[in-house]
């Protein structure tokens, strides 16, 4: 009885290909670094009068719910909106640290929620900045939107707005929402 060997083959076809080979497996090793260098550098959040609450406790009528700080106008409207995002960032990352407590969880409710409520963050992160991004193309020198599931908010930095720009707006924040277009507020800030 003969035993068989397996052995892998490595085919080099020409030069060409192991230079593209070879130049692939260092961009997957490069990101993959980056990644891990992003996600060691991330801060956790350590808040010391609730370190001794178990996270793997029963949760009574579980719901995890944000809510949304609205803040007061400075008399600089470019302050304002830097402001606006420097508090927004901070709520936001107050609401991951917090959630990240409970994906960790072992009651699977919990973390269920969790990671429905994280997914609804991220979403809206991502079409407020699209929102903003979008507008900022089309010329407005600033902006700040605020998405939630049945309206949306968007201050942009100017002294009015002609229709034509209301219009532009409300087509934007229609198209990357889906909000009905009564349910838009817009305003200008200088």
């Amino acid at each position: 009885m003969t035993k068989r060997i397996h052995r892998p083959i490595l085919l080099i076809v020409g030069h060409k290909s192991s230079v593209w080979f070879m130049g692939f497996i260092g961009l997957v090793a490069i990101l993959g670094i980056l990644g891990l260098k992003l996600m060691v550098s991330e801060p956790h959040a350590y808040i010391p009068e609730q370190a001794s609450l178990p996270v793997n406790s029963q949760m009574e009528k579980s719901l995890i719910q944000f809510e949304v700080e609205t803040l007061k106008s400075n008399s600089s409207g470019g302050d304002y909106f830097v402001n606006y995002r420097l508090k927004r960032e901070q709520l936001r990352q107050e609401s991951k640290a917090m959630l990240s407590i409970l994906l960790d969880s072992t009651v699977e409710e919990s973390k269920a929620q969790a990671q429905e409520k994280w997914l609804e963050l991220s979403s809206k992160i991502q079409r407020e900045e699209e929102i903003e991004n979008l507008l900022k193309i089309k010329g407005f020198q600033d902006v700040v939107a605020d998405v939630f599931s049945e309206h949306v908010t968007i201050i942009v930095y100017a002294p009015s707005l002609t229709p034509h720009e209301i219009s532009l707006i409300q087509d934007i924040a229609v198209r990357v929402t889906g909000v009905r277009i009564d349910k838009i507020t817009i305003s200008a800030k200088k």
